[in-house]
């Protein structure tokens, strides 16, 4: 369960969220546009570093040593060191990039359960 949010905290845009993720997922669909792609590579690092202290708050509930904690706590530093890499310069790799970030974006959106807009 997550505990509860601070009276100040700002709701969460899940809408924007998600359109961000859904346009990330689309990328091989057509040509590879670096720009966009740098574009959007920003924009799910600021949903992630959003995302991140709410579900390190609701991992921090679990019990230390338990099969879900060890998960959650190793998923979650593997999302922590993926926002610390830049981009790549090659357009595959970067498109490759993008995409495994949305999917831990939404992963973490999915984590925001029970805090202020972390409805799914």
């Amino acid at each position: 369960m997550s505990p509860p949010a601070s009276p100040d905290a700002e709701p969460i845009d899940t809408a924007t969220i998600r359109e961000t993720v859904r346009l990330a997922l689309l990328l091989g669909a057509g040509p590879l546009d670096r720009d966009a792609m740098a574009g959007l590579h920003e924009a799910l690092r600021g949903h992630v570093a959003l995302l991140l202290p709410g579900a390190r708050t609701a991992a921090d509930q679990l019990w230390r040593g338990s099969g879900a904690w060890y998960e959650r706590a190793a998923r979650l530093d593997c999302i922590t060191r993926q926002l610390e890499q830049p981009l790549a310069g090659d357009p595959f790799a970067a498109m490759v990039k993008v995409q495994l970030l949305a999917r831990d974006c939404d992963w973490l959106l999915d984590q925001q359960t029970g805090l202020p807009g972390g409805t799914r």
